[in-house]
């Protein structure tokens, strides 16, 4: 390593920085299982992030890149964004095969649901029922409460006249 000078020295570590954001790219977009896991995990926020930023790499170095080093971050962005495309594509297929499934067990859970709205249906209009036999009970009793005032008052007069 001594006799390897500083900008040969940079012009490594820069590609090695990019070859780590694009495998890191790559275990985002689920091509790769992750190492410390084993397991293939797909988050496509991740890499989208991931992409951005040798985007922004590829800009912010613009015109102080040599050319293999130019080649390399742009192949690097092509390779994950067509990548990238290609995911978003397999997401909305999947999307696509699970939604006639949602739609079934929707139906499902909606036919299930229904009697249970007609149950509802019957009672409001059970207590609509009860609160109009309700009123007319007190409409009645009311009523009787006034012939029997009336009915006392009536014999007073006849009392009265006798």
């Amino acid at each position: 390593m001594e006799n390897i000078d500083e900008k040969k020295l940079y012009e490594i570590q820069f590609v090695q920085l990019i070859f780590s954001l694009k495998t890191s790219a790559i275990m985002q977009l689920g091509k790769i299982a992750n190492p410390l896991t084993g397991k293939i995990e797909r988050n496509l926020n991740e890499a989208k992030y991931t992409i951005d930023m040798l985007n922004m790499l590829k800009e912010k170095t613009k015109n102080n890149l040599a050319p293999d080093e130019e080649k390399i971050i742009n192949d690097a962005i092509f390779e994950l964004q067509m990548n990238y495309i290609d995911e978003v594509k397999k997401g909305e297929e999947e999307k696509k095969e699970t939604k006639p499934e949602e739609e079934k067990s929707k139906e499902e859970s909606a036919e299930k649901q229904e009697p249970k709205e007609e149950s509802k249906e019957s009672k409001e209009h059970v207590k609509k029922e009860e609160k109009e036999k309700e009123k007319k009970s007190k409409g009645k009793i009311k009523e009787n409460l006034d012939k029997k005032r009336k009915k006392p008052k009536a014999k007073k007069k006849n009392e009265n006249k006798a």
